[in-house]
């Protein structure tokens, strides 16, 4: 059993390594292919390209994965209050609160437009 569990994580683990690998070449091919000729940027190497991978995880994702934030990862937050009540609303509860806040937006976006007759003064 324990031989089973560690040979998954090794196999785990290798796949990631494997995805990180491609995903850092592939971000090296595209920047050695657009970059420089777009902007005049110098080429990188494949050690610069995967730091630049991490760069934009920490930037724009985070440091933790979705596991690390108490979220799964298909099943979304399940301590969401709004999930929740959308969940516990009947189907009449539901269309009344489309029909009410399809209404609200609607009768915002008239009002941000100026009417025509006010263009004139």
């Amino acid at each position: 059993m324990i031989y089973r569990f560690f040979m998954r994580g090794l196999a785990g683990a290798a796949v990631c390594v494997l995805v990180c690998a491609l995903f850092g070449a592939a971000v090296m091919l595209l920047w050695n292919g657009l970059m420089p000729a777009l902007f005049g940027l110098p080429s990188i190497g494949y050690l610069q390209a995967a730091a630049l991978l991490v760069l934009a995880r920490i930037l724009f994702g985070g440091m933790g994965g979705a596991f690390l934030r108490g979220r799964h990862v298909f099943g979304g937050s399940h301590d969401n209050p709004f999930r929740e009540k959308w969940l516990a609303m009947s189907d009449a509860e539901r269309k009344e609160f489309w029909t009410h806040h399809h209404d609200f937006f609607r009768e915002r976006s008239r009002a941000d437009k100026p009417r025509e007759d006010d263009a004139g003064k």
